[in-house]
């Protein structure tokens, strides 16, 4: 299974090198893999290479599902589901700036 990650484009380094905040600040240099890439973006980032613009919504919607794969591993590690839920959600909701 192949999993994209998003991430905000924080700088545009050369032609091909663009710097992410993937989530909760973790800030990664990765490959420009689409055209008319700009500060502020929101990207898919897979084996570190952009592969594709999303909007605000499409985010939400990816930081959804994660939350929901958070739970059900929370649940079947018998740790807080809730708690872990909460932590993520604080993290990845920085990056929309909320």
């Amino acid at each position: 299974m192949c999993w994209g990650v998003p991430a905000r484009v924080i700088s545009i380094d050369s032609d091909v090198t663009a710097t992410v905040d993937f989530l909760s600040g973790t800030l990664k240099k990765v490959v420009i893999g689409v055209d008319d890439l700009k500060v502020g973006d929101f990207v898919i980032v897979h084996a570190g290479v952009i592969i594709s613009k999303i909007t605000k919504e499409d985010v939400i919607e990816n930081i959804n599902f994660i939350a929901e794969q958070i739970r059900e591993t929370a649940l079947m590690t018998g740790e807080d589901a809730d708690k872990a839920v909460k932590e993520f959600l604080n993290m990845a909701m920085k990056i929309l700036g909320e």
